[in-house]
């Protein structure tokens, strides 16, 4: 596979995975006071990043951890405040293809919202013949 084909490949699968995962996930499960929002905002030095949006207008302790497919924590925090905004960016740690789950709970543990996100690299080949003459 030459350098054109490869770059082509690349360029379609990151179009088509910023197409997919940049459509915002809203909980449907969560108060009307306290709406999430987890969405792919784009890569930075190669690794993807991901911004969490939350009106938390009772101004409860809310609990954020990101976990694995297997179901090991990648990352956790408690965040406060009424307009919480964080980005999360995992380094190659969880390389090409992967399942990441956002849980959001508060302090007594009880889930408010969770968010699946997806990664999943696919190559196409193309062919084109033509005419010359």
């Amino acid at each position: 596979m030459n350098i054109l084909s490869k770059t082509k490949t690349f360029v379609i699968a990151f179009i088509s995975i910023l197409a997919i995962a940049s459509t915002p996930a809203f909980a449907g499960n969560i108060d009307d006071d306290k709406k999430s929002e987890i969405a792919y905002i784009g890569n930075l030095n190669e690794s993807p990043v991901y911004r969490l949006t939350l009106n938390n207008n009772t101004k409860e302790t809310i609990f954020v951890s990101v976990a694995d497919a297997d179901g090991n924590i990648l990352y956790n925090e408690k965040v406060s405040g009424t307009k919480i905004v964080r980005n999360y960016q995992f380094d190659n740690v969880v390389g090409n293809d992967y399942e990441l789950t956002f849980t959001i709970s508060n302090a007594k543990g009880k889930t408010l919202s969770s968010y699946n996100v997806n990664r999943t690299q696919k190559a196409t080949d193309e062919i084109a013949v033509s005419k010359i003459k």
